[in-house]
């Protein structure tokens, strides 16, 4: 429990494989009810965070008139961590290497038949499946990185629209036009192929309109707090959405929904563009660099590695961080650059250098 003498309730509802605590948060005495899960992959914690910022936020601020009427309208459910076995590990995966995504329909961990139990008993109109996404997601024909992304999942291969799909669509319009007001790119949107063992889809399916947000990257934001601002801010105005604006949540039309962008892949954590190549440096190439994250035993911390993925004609990419090279050797002409190799090389142009250590400028 984060602090005593709060406006919520905690309670364990259950234990992991390796007999860690799950915990489910509850919030608000109403009638309207809203659920939520993260860290179902237990290395994508950004809405974690989320969640518990909200529960703070509302704590500090319940003696507010608007507080106590919120909490008067709705009940709140969240279970910030789904797979602690997982999360020990900074693995996507629970203990016995299952995915727990892909586990709403056998339901073999123990960690999914919690949640589906909690979804199942929980009254909630409306579910968020929290989860983070990697950096190469961008805004489609925009250099935007996608650091919010939606999805309304789909019930069946068909990809029908049901009055539920159709409802979830319309809350994430909603949210669209809020995240807008405080994130001028807005959210970008994931297509809608049917995954049948996935939670998304099967939850839709019991007739709870079901959103999906996943959290990405932010130039110069490697912790994605970002990410955590937006998530917390999203989940504030669903909850006054679902205690005030139900009427205004049905009015919102399908291209509210189709019209937010696509999700494109092509978004390095480092472009280095013009570089050139080859023992008679006649070729100029652009080199992608992407990041692999893993922890740092020795110091408790989450470290990453940089690895060149894509070397040639990247132009219609884009990154994080970009660097012109403006004609840098590569290697002095010594080798060429490699595909998976940790980004760690020199770039001259004449006599000055550019070194980078694991996909860093240094």
């Amino acid at each position: 429990m984060l602090f005593t003498n709060v406006n919520y309730n905690c309670k364990d509802i259950g234990a992991s494989l390796e007999g860690r605590s799950i915990e489910e948060y509850t919030w608000g005495k109403g009638s309207r009810g809203l659920i939520a899960w993260s860290q179902m992959h237990g290395n994508e914690a950004t809405a974690t965070f989320a969640i518990h910022d909200l529960l703070l936020y509302l704590q500090m601020y319940t003696e507010e008139a608007w507080v106590k009427e919120l909490e008067s309208r709705i009940h709140f459910r969240m279970i910030p961590m789904v797979n602690p076995d997982g999360a020990e590990r900074w693995s996507r995966r629970t203990a016995l290497n299952i995915d727990p995504n892909r586990d709403a329909v056998a339901l073999q961990a123990v960690e999914t038949q919690i949640l589906m139990d909690r979804i199942k008993r929980s009254g909630a109109e409306v579910a968020f499946n929290l989860h983070d996404q990697r950096n190469i997601f961008h805004l489609e024909k925009t250099s935007d990185s996608a650091v919010i992304s939606f999805l309304a999942p789909s019930a069946d291969y068909e990809r029908s629209i049901n009055p539920t799909r159709r409802k979830a669509m319309n809350w994430i319009a909603h949210l669209q036009k809020s995240l807008k007001e405080v994130h001028a790119p807005g959210a970008g949107r994931y297509t809608d192929e049917f995954y049948p063992t996935a939670f998304g889809e099967n939850v839709q399916k019991l007739g709870i309109p079901t959103i999906l947000i996943e959290s990405g990257a932010f130039p110069n934001d490697p912790n994605r707090n970002k990410a955590r601002k937006l998530n917390f801010y999203l989940l504030l105005q669903a909850l006054l959405a679902l205690a005030y604006d139900g009427l205004e949540i049905d009015q919102y039309a399908k291209s509210d929904y189709t019209s937010i962008p696509l999700n494109d892949d092509k978004q390095w954590d480092v472009l280095v563009k013009d570089v050139k190549i080859g023992s008679d440096a006649q070729t100029k190439v652009d080199i992608g660099i992407k990041y692999n994250y893993f922890p740092d035993v020795s110091t408790g911390k989450l470290t990453f590695s940089g690895v060149i993925g894509d070397i040639g004609d990247l132009s219609n990419h884009c990154a994080l961080e970009s660097i012109d090279a403006q004609g840098a050797w590569f290697e002095q002409g010594e080798r060429p650059p490699r595909l998976d190799e940790v980004a760690t090389f020199t770039l001259t142009r004449g006599v000055k250098e550019i070194e980078f250590e694991n996909g860093v400028r240094l």
